[in-house]
């Protein structure tokens, strides 16, 4: 027998879940967010960067944020981050795990029902951390009109 508290965890952990039906994997859909969906723009820099001088040689770029309303009652997310703009897998799949872990933790607080698409244009020459992540995240929702 499981203690009702326990209970409580568990259910609020499915919560936080990222299931196979929010992820956007086939290219037709990709293509569909792309044709018909909105755009939206973050240019962002490392927080922990101390001097003037050396946040100038840490500007990054920016995030597109891509939106199109979907049928289904949830909303599906996918990510793009071109091996062009950014040499190492190892630093795109970072990239990829922070944002879905930003996700994760904050969909509650989203509209449902829309495909959703991270580009990441340039790479980040300094650290990126989930912080980073999630302050993009929700600054891009709140620009689309999909943050509750």
């Amino acid at each position: 027998m499981i203690p009702d508290d326990q209970r409580e965890s568990r259910a609020e952990s499915r919560d936080e879940t990222f299931t196979k039906k929010e992820r956007l994997i086939k290219t037709k859909d990709f293509r569909k967010v792309y044709q018909e969906g909105r755009s939206f723009k973050a240019g962002f820099t490392p927080l922990d960067v101390p001097s003037n001088a050396v946040k100038a040689k840490c500007l990054t770029g920016f995030i597109i944020l891509k939106i199109s309303a979907n049928t289904a009652l949830t909303n599906r997310v996918g990510f793009s981050i071109s091996a062009k703009s950014i040499k190492r897998a190892n630093k795109r799949n970072r990239i990829k795990r922070l944002f879905r872990e930003a996700y994760r933790k904050n969909k509650k607080i989203l509209k449902k029902g829309f495909d959703i698409v991270f580009v990441v244009r340039r790479d980040t020459k300094c650290g990126f951390s989930y912080k980073d992540a999630e302050e993009i995240l929700l600054s891009l929702s709140k620009q689309a009109g999909i943050l509750l």
